[in-house]
């Protein structure tokens, strides 16, 4: 049956039947339930999770009330879209074709047709002119609107980038100017224009691009252009004036620098673009930014009163970075109007003249306060994450001979995170590698830790040894560095595989202490809280964790499923397991047991005959004993639903 329903969610919201007649949802309400089923299609939402996503404030009784209102209106203007089941509700694919779920298909094509569709396809953010008030959701579309926007600028510059290889340079050109009308203070784009039109001789163009250029990251950014940008500006100037002309192309990336340095970073002061009054709310946040990037032991990080220096100075990037030796810079802008805040904020390397990162925060002012720590544990964790980033790109590309032992170190992380046994033994090598080259290196010893933590879960050798091995490693890291977070939160895991849970506490508390923004510490909190008991604490932890890293590893979903069994939130258990998409086999057990729980005799059917086609040999007893739990009651109460499902006696 052909889809007899369109519905548009990218830009302002559309629904319209296959003849273009138009569907009116008249609730705001009903529009942002569709819209949020829509773009996360794919899998059900309990009507728990719907009602909290979008009437937090009313109580559960209230929420459920308003939910069932809000699907009642939907389904008096189209009864098909929304297929119930139970307790979960999702978009009918068959009868409903949804802008966003193209888009994001189309936007993995290379072929430059399929990528100027997926560009038509984007009419603006998300949802844009929607207001819920409701915080829940209105995080959540946060986080959606700025996934969405970087899927479309990347879908631009690949676009561009392929125009460009095929010498289709007019072509290129406008989707140039359709990359800044989604990011006006892009300044790779604007430079690249200003290459382009210059090089088909509209060097006059490529002028008056500058300006744009200087004027859009002076009003969104609170900005100058680069000096890169600045100097293609001054040859492309040179040859339209009659001078030697240059060829114009954009400068080169400058040699990786060789020595034992740490990459530094100095957060500028921010423009403030609002009221004089409003200066301490400005420095606040930079000052907020500078105290917590510097808890990142992986950074230098350059101190308030240097940064401070270049306040108003208008001196240029690259001289700054020379000046201060940093080759990462933060700048940024404020704005506030009554009772909303604006901050913008990009992320630089000054020495290869790129824009690395930048986004735009939009919020409520209801407390000054929480929206500098909320914007500021948001940032540390993203900047830590981009400059990192920044320097695995040139260290992939530099010869073995030139790197130092910083960029081994990142090689290694790099071939740990993609989590393979052959990439398991490669980083063990790097890390190893580092610490030949640095012994004193603290962070070497505790990533040296974590890969053979991860060759455990792969038995490259025997457990109990690399368990020895893992400590020894963590614990030179703390004796060469008793600050450094990355050894006690390995060490924290390491004492919780040897059920020793009160050392483990001790140890992951410390951690979260020295670093209290790495979500990944954040994350292992609440692991661990989970086993010793405290279940509502655990949950907490773990969706702070998640909120710092919106694009967490698929374990963080893991540990929220254990707090939540534990909870008696069985279908939120469910569907938490359901965001993984390679079990592991406490994933299956906690999926088997919350089925159980649950007496939805399908999903058990389905949950026990995938544990038992993955893990063929799976006895329910001998994993519950190898959960590191600290009351037996909460292992007792896994094994029960383990049990119930009968597995022993169905294999």
């Amino acid at each position: 049956m052909a889809p007899t329903f369109r519905l548009n969610v990218l830009g302002h919201f559309e629904a319209q039947w296959a003849d273009g007649e138009p569907v009116d949802f008249t609730s705001k309400k009903a529009q942002a339930l569709v819209a949020y089923l829509a773009v996360e299609s794919g899998r059900a939402h309990t009507r728990d999770q719907l009602a909290t996503l979008l009437w937090s404030e009313t109580g559960d009784q209230r929420a459920r009330h308003n939910l069932r209102q809000a699907l009642s209106k939907i389904r008096r203007s189209c009864d098909s879209l929304i297929i119930s089941r139970g307790e979960s509700l999702e978009i009918d694919p068959a009868s409903c074709t949804v802008d966003v779920v193209e888009f994001e298909r189309l936007a993995k094509s290379k072929d430059p047709d399929e990528l100027h569709r997926c560009l038509d396809l984007y009419r603006g953010d998300l949802l844009d002119g929607l207001i819920s008030r409701e915080s829940v959701y209105d995080e959540w579309l946060l986080l959606a609107r700025g996934r969405l926007r970087r899927i479309a600028c990347e879908a631009a510059d690949q676009f561009v980038h392929t125009l460009v290889a095929q010498d289709r340079i007019d072509e290129a050109i406008q989707g140039l100017n359709r990359r800044l009308l989604m990011d006006p203070a892009c300044e790779p784009a604007h430079s690249k224009l200003m290459e382009l039109l210059a090089r088909i001789g509209r060097r006059s163009d490529a002028l008056r691009q500058y300006q744009t250029c200087v004027e859009a990251l002076q009003r969104e950014l609170g900005a100058e252009p680069s000096a890169e940008t600045k100097s293609l500006n001054t040859r492309i100037r040179k040859a339209n004036s009659g001078g030697d002309a240059e060829e114009v192309h954009q400068p080169a990336t400058p040699t990786l620098r060789t020595g034992h340095d740490r990459p530094t970073v100095a957060v500028l002061p921010f423009a403030n673009l609002s009221n004089s009054e409003d200066a301490y709310f400005v420095d606040g946040i930079v000052e907020d930014i500078i105290t917590a990037l510097s808890c990142f032991h992986s950074l230098l990080v350059i101190a308030r009163g240097s940064s401070f220096v270049y306040r108003e100075r208008g001196v240029p990037d690259r001289q700054i970075a020379d000046e201060l030796g940093a080759q990462f810079l933060v700048r940024g802008s404020v704005q506030r109007a009554g009772q909303r805040v604006r901050i913008n904020v990009q992320l630089l390397d000054a020495f290869a003249g790129l824009h690395l990162w930048g986004h735009r925060f939009d919020r409520e002012l209801e407390d000054v306060f929480l929206v500098q720590d909320e914007i500021t544990s948001t940032l540390v964790s993203t900047l830590a994450g981009q400059v990192e980033a920044a320097r695995l790109a040139r260290a992939r590309k530099a010869p073995p001979e030139r790197l130092d032992a910083y960029d081994i170190l990142l090689r290694g992380k790099d071939h740990h995170h993609r989590f393979t046994a052959e990439d398991c033994r490669v980083c063990i090598d790097m890390f190893e590698h580092a610490i030949e080259r640095d012994p004193s290196y603290a962070v070497a010893y505790a990533w040296l830790a974590c890969g053979l933590g991860q060759a455990m879960v792969f038995k490259l050798d025997d457990h109990a040894k690399l368990v020895d091995r893992s400590q020894a490693a963590a614990e030179r890291g703390l004796e060469l560095d008793e600050n450094e977070s990355e050894s006690h939160r390995l060490l924290a895991q390491i004492f919780l595989t040897r059920r020793n849970l009160k050392r483990s506490m001790w140890h992951q508390e410390r951690a979260l202490f020295l670093n209290p923004n790495d979500d990944r510490s954040v994350c292992s909190m609440g692991e661990i809280l989970s086993f010793v008991g405290k279940h509502e604490e655990a949950e907490e932890w773990v969706r702070k964790s998640m909120k710092l890293n919106p694009y967490h590893p698929q374990r963080y979903w893991t540990h929220l499923a254990r707090a939540l069994f534990h909870l008696g939130r069985f279908e939120e258990t469910f569907g938490a397991l359901e965001h993984i998409g390679r079990l592991r086999m406490d994933d299956h057990a906690y999926r088997v047991a919350a089925s159980t729980r649950l007496g939805d005799a399908r999903a058990l059917e389905r949950s026990v005959t995938e544990l038992r086609e993955t893990f063929p040999d799976f006895d329910p007893v001998t994993f519950a004993e190898s959960l590191p739990y600290e009351h037996d009651s909460d292992r007792q109460a896994v094994l029960d639903a383990l049990e119930a499902a009968n597995l022993k006696g169905s294999q």
